[in-house]
């Protein structure tokens, strides 16, 4: 799908704020609600907005511990691979996944009432599969900026 101004504009305001109405989008983009919602529609067959979603501050509901995790693993056939990065994407406190180049493996972002709960974790992602070869954690002292807004040009 090639975005247009207008949807280029629609993706800027819903990302910032997915509660604004089709009347409000509209508004601002100078469209009729009913292109509004067409256009979101199309976005969304399109796989373009892929969640509309709230962001809760993990803290204040009992999670304020975030963990980035290095993962190295052991082979990468690609059998062992899908079932490594699946067991990742299975587990609820495990809040992003990425497959990277560089000195390892796996990235995952973690959010944790405690840091039982991440060694519990540890057993059942890590030690449990006999692909891990090592993983390294990064503890988050400050969350600084928190966002899944992308720059649309």
């Amino acid at each position: 799908m090639k975005l247009d101004t207008w949807d280029k504009k629609i993706l800027t305001l819903v990302q910032r704020n997915h509660r604004l109405s089709q009347r409000e989008i509209a508004d601002r983009v100078s469209l009729s609600p009913s292109a509004v919602n067409r256009r979101i529609a199309a976005l969304e067959e399109a796989g373009i907005i892929k969640h509309t979603v709230s962001v809760v501050d993990a803290s204040k509901v009992g999670r304020p511990i975030t963990i980035m995790v290095q993962v190295t693993i052991e082979n990468e056939r690609l059998d062992l691979l899908e079932e490594d990065k699946q067991r990742f994407v299975s587990c609820a406190q495990v809040q992003q996944v990425y497959y990277v180049t560089g000195d390892f493996d796996f990235l995952l972002v973690m959010n944790v009432r405690d840091m039982a709960e991440y060694e519990a974790l540890t057993r059942e992602l890590f030690f449990a599969s006999g692909n891990i070869k090592s993983f390294r954690t990064i503890v988050s002292m400050q969350n600084a900026k928190q966002e899944m807004t992308v720059v649309i040009e």
